[in-house]
């Protein structure tokens, strides 16, 4: 098992007044920060994001898309979330094109660029950039974490997933895939119909699922059991600018996560009691 990289776990005054008060981090910076998790040429990383929790960036959001880009090499791929679940939940309505991501600035952009490719599932889509971006397009299951799901397919090629700046709780989507997959009894599979829009650009009326809370009493709350790898060792910590960046493998996330799913199921959600 890995150890935990300690780097710089608490900014002193200097290092703030550098990354979130004064100079702003150059792309070279952001490489150089990025490049601490050791992502290689040819690797496929997810990446979700917070902006604003770098501190300032030179070039704006494109210069961290460019930075993950250049890291994995012209042989590796990166990915940004760019879920939506009010578009085929509420409207019942999603195109591939347009639909925007509901993730955050960085998301919306990498998904305008010209080579981006987004995977199929309405709700829980990506825009990939990269080597395997046509493959993950192609990555299309009725349920977003079924065998042919962007997710399985990640899994499957042992990607890395890189959390910048943000709370357990709202990150590292994959557990939900581990949840469905694994098996537990806080959620199950609901169905949504609507129109569709593909690359074909020919509207079809189809049916996707996603693994959901059994109802509103269940809460999410995966920040015992993320804190719990953390402290082992399989997700690491490095700092960046003025964020805290973490990150795992597939494999190691989903190996370890797969226990606390099976035996401590109460480290990733409680039940809120009834209100009267």
């Amino acid at each position: 098992m890995s150890r935990i990289r300690k780097i710089n776990p608490s900014m002193n005054s200097g290092q703030a007044l550098r990354y979130g008060r004064g100079t702003m981090l150059t792309k070279k910076q952001l490489i150089d920060g990025f490049g601490q998790i050791g992502i290689k040429n040819g690797d496929t990383v997810i990446v979700h994001t917070s902006y604003k929790s770098l501190g300032g960036v030179e070039g704006g959001a494109d210069a961290v898309i460019d930075a993950f880009i250049e890291l994995a090499g012209v042989d590796g791929t990166v990915m940004f979330p760019a879920f939506n679940f009010q578009s085929w939940t509420e409207t019942h309505y999603f195109d591939v094109l347009e639909t925007p991501s509901k993730m955050g600035m960085i998301t919306e952009i990498a998904r305008l660029r010209p080579n981006a490719k987004r995977t199929p599932h309405p709700i829980y889509s990506f825009s990939v950039l990269g080597k395997r971006a046509d493959e993950f397009s192609k990555a299309d299951d009725v349920e977003a974490y079924g065998p042919n799901s962007a997710f399985a397919l990640f899994h499957k090629i042992n990607g890395t997933i890189v959390s910048i700046g943000l709370d357990f709780n709202s990150t590292f989507s994959m557990h939900h895939y581990i949840e469905y997959n694994v098996g537990c009894d806080y959620r199950h599979v609901k169905e949504f119909a609507g129109i569709y829009l593909g690359y074909d650009r020919v509207p079809k009326i189809k049916m996707h699922s996603m693994f959901v809370r059994n109802n509103e009493r269940v809460k999410t709350y995966i920040v015992p059991g993320m804190n719990e790898l953390l402290a082992a060792g399989v997700i690491r910590e490095v700092q960046v600018g003025a964020a805290k960046v973490h990150h795992s493998t597939a494999n190691e996330f989903y190996d370890n996560m797969s226990v606390i799913v099976r035996e401590h199921p109460e480290k990733l959600h409680y039940i809120e009691e009834p209100k009267y």
